[in-house]
């Protein structure tokens, strides 16, 4: 059912939200700022930690006192490796696309020197995350374990982002990321650089997986029979999107067998085939919202025949109703 409680925003830059409590300055231009968030929008922390190699961590771990639409902006150009602790996160981004980040994942993006996002957060939900974003130069040479990693980031600049993979923390990465819990150690130099031992730990860790993944299971393991399979999978759901689209029809019309074309969906796109298929849904919803159309109206062009079940989900993945949305843009 809709939530009522998301039904007023308030737009907040990041560097709005915090307030810092203390900046700490170490040789070899190491910094680290703690703060706190603004009373009057939140309890909890964020500390930065500028390891002055073209490495840095964030630490977020706060509850919002209000709703709240995060604005962030970067004008340095390279990678950021996100492990989602808290509530399940939507990114919008400037080209109108949106990217569902749940709990207990991690995912290596992308970004532009011209990088934009917006994040609506919830009053009274905790959101915890911690971020390593590392400069491109720096990047490239560590990942270039990862096939086309340049290319990637060529086509980066074109689109200001680029995600390349989302999956489960595992329990190694667990391990390293709870060396980040205590906050007294970024008040002491040696503990900082014992966290940065940890913190490339984390980097080759995670880089390693990444590659594994994506290099071995995706275009080793798969035939050319079965990637053809699956992109033609893609098409017809970006295509056929508002009919009643089930796997088993896909599975047919894509000449794949039902339960490989599963397991290598998944695979090779990061979702399943029924939450690619919401994806686009909803996508294409928030368009046909701009058009002078009724939610109900939206709900059935996409393929949904409930009007409270279409709202539902639409709330779920932009964190507001298609019916403030609508009206949101009319107030424009």
């Amino acid at each position: 059912m809709y939530n009522p409680y998301m039904t007023k925003i308030q737009k907040i830059n990041y560097t709005d939200l915090i307030q810092i409590s203390k900046k700490i300055s170490n040789p070899f231009s190491r910094e680290i700022y703690i703060g706190t968030i603004k009373e009057d929008l939140g309890n909890g922390i964020s500390i930065w930690y500028d390891m002055g190699n073209g490495i840095a961590v964030s630490i977020r771990n706060f509850i919002p006192k209000k709703n709240i639409l995060l604005i962030e902006q970067s004008d340095v150009s390279g990678a950021v490796f996100i492990f989602n602790l808290g509530e399940n996160l939507t990114f919008s981004f400037k080209n109108e696309d949106t990217y569902f980040f749940k709990k207990n994942h991690f995912l290596l993006g992308l970004a532009s020197d011209k990088f934009y996002s917006e994040t609506p957060l919830e009053k009274g939900k905790i959101y915890k995350t911690l971020t390593i974003g590392m400069k491109e130069e720096l990047f490239l040479k560590l990942a270039h374990p990862i096939k086309n990693i340049e290319k990637l980031m060529k086509k980066t600049f074109k689109d200001d982002y680029h995600i390349i993979q989302d999956k489960n923390i595992d329990s190694q990465q667990f391990e390293l990321l709870d060396y980040f819990k205590n906050d007294n150690s970024y008040e002491d130099i040696l503990k900082n650089i014992y966290l940065e031992s940890k913190t490339t730990d984390l980097i080759h860790h995670t880089i390693e997986k990444i590659s594994n993944n994506l290099n071995n299971l995706i275009f080793n393991n798969l035939d050319k029979n079965r990637m053809s399979s699956i992109e033609r999978a893609k098409e017809i759901i970006m295509q056929e999107y508002n009919t009643n689209l089930s796997i088993k029809e896909i599975a047919y019309k894509s000449a794949i067998n039902e339960c490989y074309l599963k397991k290598d969906f998944k695979e090779y796109y990061g979702m399943t085939i029924l939450e690619m298929l919401q994806k686009r849904r909803l996508e294409v919803a928030k368009q046909f919202l701009k058009e002078n159309l009724s939610v109900k109206e939206v709900a059935l062009k996409v393929g949904y025949k409930h009007t409270g079940h279409f709202s539902k989900l639409f709330f779920d993945y932009f964190g507001i109703s298609p019916s403030l949305y609508k009206k949101q843009l009319h107030n424009f």
